[in-house]
């Protein structure tokens, strides 16, 4: 059986010594709110009921002998763990994921954490677990939306704020028994960016040298730039063609091979021999003076505005530090994994082996960056024009005498408009020299 108390103290009187009540012994008075003690398999538990009504107190009693008679009862943590607890784990999980595994992407993670904590701390600091519900979370919601934020940021850092409930309740025992409901705000922020052959080899030149090497590995293979920078010189294999990407270094954590293509060979074998004569013994791939790279960001955007395929654009409506902010609108490094799936379609390439290759796993984030090409469009005409043949006849004329005969004024302004929307049917373009085409190949000077 369970009981409901209060704490009590004695009582002093002003000389300070204490008061005796009506059998000599010292008073005592009740203080502070109601407490509730119950037992699960013989030990006792203690907790305070936050309140000074009796009957309020005797509830809270009631449910929790309720809960360990049905072997619900997760303990007394659970109601004290608080934001900051919560936090400091999630903290703690992407740093030991980062010294594990020492990926880029890893280290970025932690620092993407620490600036949505800072948005997240006005709204839930101080809070306890429980105490962080879905009315909550829409008042946090409409606190970003008053400062501009976009919902996409919003999401991220509400999904933080989840991953910190899902890592407490795999906690043994549980830090947290359930998490709040957070909604997805809709995003329309979904990038469609490709790059034209041209318009690479326009940027690629633009580029400084070592800038040069994983633009050219994002845009035949379709890796991921944080893939591109794990890379070290003992997973590639000139003599087989072949680059090897180890588990650990990939965000699907499965291996892969990666076969070269003509031009992507030569770049790698310039740029190995020139690594080899300059810094022997450095180990990555790709590098700065024989220091790793782990962003390309002022060179590409350098490179971009250099050849027209983006700009710095201020963006007023948002100020840091009583400064304007300025925001990239143009081609982004992402857009080489769209590139790449696109030509590997294109040239004939089952989706299967595409997949393989750019590291996917479904077809739904497969089918994101895959568009329908122009072939793909005769080919469904070709059918619908078969099925009406069979089932309807032969019209008369034939296709030749239709074509040439004259479209209005209104087909023609349909036509103009659908051919802007379709991408022309081309494949791989023919590979370049690049940096061995220059006139002293081993000769090429980082800046």
């Amino acid at each position: 059986m369970g009981m409901i108390y209060r704490r009590t103290e004695s009582v002093f009187d002003e000389a300070g010594q204490p008061v005796l009540d009506s059998h000599g012994k010292p008073k005592r008075l009740e203080v502070g709110p109601f407490w509730i003690k119950y037992y699960r398999n013989g030990r006792p538990f203690r907790e305070s009921a936050r309140t000074l009504d009796r009957a309020e107190a005797r509830r809270l009693l009631k449910k929790r002998e309720g809960e360990v008679a049905e072997g619900r009862f997760r303990g007394v943590r659970v109601e004290r763990t608080r934001f900051e607890e919560l936090a400091d784990d999630l903290k703690s999980y992407y740093r030991m994921n980062a010294l594990e595994q020492a990926r880029t992407d890893r280290l970025g993670a932690v620092q993407r954490f620490e600036e949505a904590l800072e948005h997240l701390k006005p709204v839930f600091q101080g809070l306890r677990a429980p105490e962080i519900t879905s009315a909550k979370v829409q008042r946090y919601i409409d606190h970003r939306q008053q400062q501009d934020a976009s919902n996409g940021t919003i999401n991220r850092e509400l999904g933080m704020l989840k991953r910190m409930f899902t890592l407490a309740m795999e906690q043994t025992p549980p830090k947290v028994v359930q998490a709040p409901h957070t909604p997805h705000l809709p995003e329309n922020n979904v990038r469609s960016g490709f790059f034209e052959h041209e318009d690479f080899l326009a940027l690629r030149g633009a580029l400084p040298d070592y800038a040069q090497v994983p633009v050219t590995l994002a845009y035949y293979s379709g890796m991921r730039m944080g893939e591109v920078f794990t890379l070290t010189w003992e997973q590639l294999h000139l003599r087989e063609g072949r680059i090897y990407l180890k588990p650990q270094d990939t965000k699907t954590r499965e291996p892969r091979v990666l076969y070269l293509t003509t031009d992507l060979y030569r770049i790698l074998e310039a740029w190995k021999q020139r690594t080899d004569t300059s810094w022997p013994g450095c180990p990555w791939m790709c590098h700065r003076n024989g220091e790793r790279l782990t962003s390309i960001r002022t060179a590409w955007q350098k490179g971009c505005q250099a050849v027209g395929l983006g700009q710095l654009i201020t963006d007023t409506s948002k100020t840091w530090k009583k400064r304007t902010k300025k925001r990239w609108h143009g081609k982004v490094p992402h857009d080489f994994r769209r590139t790449a799936i696109r030509n590997m379609v294109r040239a004939g390439i089952p989706e299967k082996v595409a997949m393989l290759v750019s590291g996917h796993r479904t077809r739904s984030v497969f089918n994101r960056y895959n568009i329908v090409n122009e072939a793909d469009l005769k080919a469904a005409a070709q059918q619908l024009s078969n099925y009406f043949s069979e089932q309807m006849g032969t019209i008369s004329g034939t296709v030749s005498e239709l074509q040439q005969a004259k479209p209005s004024a209104a087909q023609s302004e349909v036509l103009e408009t659908a051919e802007k929307k379709v991408e022309r049917e081309t494949g791989f373009e023919p590979a370049t020299l690049a940096l061995a085409r220059r006139p002293k190949p081993i000769t090429m000077v980082c800046d």
